[in-house]
């Protein structure tokens, strides 16, 4: 008989009940974890060292749908299926997806020990997606969400800064429109947007006016 290394995996799958997780929770995991150890566990080890991920490993992740976990729940469901994308891995349906699941997500892409390859995958999605669905207005959500849904374009947010770090309540970049109203006029300094050079575009994490204000801009840069 196999017994099971010690704290080797969460309590609630070594056999001990839970209150919160159920079968689709069990199913979601048990599909997740090879397709995880194939494409990036099993080489995460490697790319941490070499400090960098390969290319097509995002479309590996992207062509399964398994970037859109790293979203919080719940998914956008009206969204998705209007790309044509229904269920995740496993067969569960976006709708279906839930606090849970993030968790188990997050649990399984931490396994190697090591937080640069899964984080390279999955921090724009989570940190640049999330404010266009939740601020944007519908012609920003058509002109972007299709193609970074997807994983046809990427993307990240700027937020950290030399002085205040990520504390957002402390940044300084200020972005202020110009006279003729057209353009905003950005004057701060952003550093540490993982994996930066592969993006299509990035939000600035700004102040409307000047530092201290509790309103905060999202301005869009595209890159390519």
């Amino acid at each position: 008989m196999t017994v099971p290394i010690p704290f080797s995996d969460p309590p609630w799958l070594m056999g001990l009940p839970s209150a919160y997780y159920r079968e689709s929770h069990h199913k979601f995991q048990k599909v997740i974890r090879p397709f995880i150890q194939k494409h990036l566990l099993d080489h995460a080890i490697e790319w941490d060292k070499a400090e960098t991920v390969p290319e097509h490993v995002f479309g590996d992740f992207a062509n399964a749908n398994m970037l859109l976990p790293a979203l919080p729940a719940p998914l956008p469901v009206a969204w998705l299926k209007r790309l044509g994308i229904h269920e995740l891995l496993g067969g569960l349906k976006v709708e279906d997806f839930d606090y849970m699941h993030s968790l188990i997500f997050a649990d399984e892409m931490a396994r190697s020990g090591v937080a640069g390859p899964s984080a390279s995958l999955t921090t724009g999605f989570a940190f640049g997606i999330p404010p266009i669905i939740k601020f944007g207005d519908q012609q920003l959500q058509e002109r972007f969400l299709p193609e970074l849904l997807t994983g046809m374009k990427r993307c990240c947010i700027a937020i950290t800064e030399p002085d205040a770090g990520s504390d957002v309540a402390n940044i300084t970049t200020t972005a202020v429109k110009s006279s003729c109203g057209k353009y905003y006029i950005v004057n701060g300094a952003k550093k540490w947007h993982v994996l930066f050079y592969c993006f299509h575009c990035f939000q600035i994490v700004s102040l409307p006016t000047s530092p201290r204000r509790t309103d905060i801009n999202l301005l869009i840069e595209i890159l390519c």
